[in-house]
Formats: C-alpha cells, sequence, structure tokens
C-alpha cells in the first residue's frame, strides 16, 4: 500500500494530537467549556458581592478528572471551594455540607461528582446548580438536581445545563429524551423493557453509525 507525503504528515499531526504531550491534556488548560463555566460562575460571584447576597453553587460532573481541572481554574479567581466525590471520606462529608450550606464566609461553590450526588445530599445554601456534562441516563442528573432543591430551600433555584455543539453530547442529549418519553410511557400505562439499560440502537445513536 502507498501512502503520499499529505497522507503521512495528516496521520503524524493526527498522532500528536493524541499524545499526553499535547498541552490540551494538561490541567492548567482551559477548554471553551471551562472557560464559559467559570465565567458564569465570577458572574455569580461578583453578583453576590455588589447585591449583598449570597449567590452559591453545586458543580456537578461524572468525572473527578473534569472537576479537578475546573477547581484550578476557579481558585485562580479566588473563589472557595469545597468538593463531594467518592474519595472523600463519608464521615467528614457531614462537615463540609454543614459549612457550604450555613457558613456565610465558607465555600460559594461545591464541586460534586455525579456518583455522590446520589447520595441524599442536602445542598440546599446553593441556589444554582451547574451541570457539566451530560450522561445517558436522565435520571441520575435528576438526582443531582435535587440536591439542591430540598427540604430549608428558600430560593429560586436555577439549573445551568452546558451542552457542546456538533459534538457526541448533543446524541446523548437526544438519547436523554427518548428515555424520558420512556418513562412517561411506563407512567401512563405502557410497558417497555430496558429502559435502564443502553440497547444496540442507543449505542449506534450515541456514536452516529447507521
Amino acid at each position: 500500500m502507498t501512502i503520499n507525503k499529505d497522507e503521512q504528515e495528516k496521520e503524524d499531526t493526527t498522532e500528536k494530537i493524541l499524545q499526553m504531550t499535547n498541552p490540551v491534556f494538561k490541567e492548567s488548560s482551559e477548554s471553551t467549556k471551562i472557560s464559559t463555566v467559570v465565567a458564569e460562575l465570577k458572574r455569580l460571584k461578583e453578583k453576590g458581592e455588589r447585591e449583598g447576597v449570597h449567590e452559591k453553587a453545586v458543580v456537578v460532573s461524572q468525572w473527578t478528572s473534569m472537576l479537578n481541572i475546573l477547581k484550578l481554574h476557579i481558585a485562580e479567581q479566588g473563589i472557595k471551594f469545597a468538593e463531594i466525590n467518592g474519595q472523600v471520606n463519608i464521615a467528614t462529608r457531614g462537615d463540609i455540607v454543614e459549612s457550604f450550606n450555613n457558613n456565610i464566609r465558607g465555600p460559594q461553590i461545591m464541586l460534586l461528582s455525579l456518583a455522590a450526588g446520589g447520595a441524599g445530599l442536602n445542598l440546599c445554601g446553593a441556589n444554582h446548580l451547574f451541570l457539566l456534562d451530560m450522561h445517558w441516563n436522565p435520571q441520575l442528573e435528576s438526582q443531582a438536581c435535587d440536591r439542591i432543591y430540598r427540604v430549608g430551600q428558600k430560593r429560586e433555584v436555577q439549573i445551568h445545563k452546558f451542552l457542546m455543539k456538533d459534538t457526541v453530547e448533543e446524541r446523548i442529549n437526544t438519547l436523554q429524551q427518548k428515555k424520558m418519553k420512556l418513562a412517561d410511557d411506563v407512567l401512563s400505562g405502557s410497558k417497555k423493557r430496558g429502559g435502564n439499560q443502553l440497547s444496540l440502537a442507543d449505542l449506534k445513536t450515541l456514536f452516529g453509525v447507521q
């Protein structure tokens, strides 16, 4: 098989892009999504300082590595944060939650992994929730949103969902809508097996395979 020069250069460039030495893989690199999220968090911080209100937000991702990247950038903005994920001891979570909910001078941001967000946490000290990435099961995201919409919440709750155009996230969003319709059908009397599983058709949708 003969490979021309242009094809070889393209292949070499692709390999370099995927190497971990590529600066884009550094935690200090700021993607479009990260910069947008940080800008929104900074806006909430400035609003709180300007109006004398205590705007707090819970930021949720299914990837702790994503949260690790984000916290580098929010720390640069001087924003106080706390975090709860699978590596945080359950015995210490109560104190973290108490400080976040009730300490005015405490953390303004709670970084929360999606898995830990379904553990019955009450984070009513926040009135904003940021969903950084899409999960194919919309019920998990709903559980995370319920963390701030709990008993004791006295303010209007706002959910911010970040979706990158022309990426797999759009297909995951379509899949979420399909799952939600299936759930509605079950509640309305229709019944279909496999609602909590990814079917072959679902996988084809996610990866754009016909």
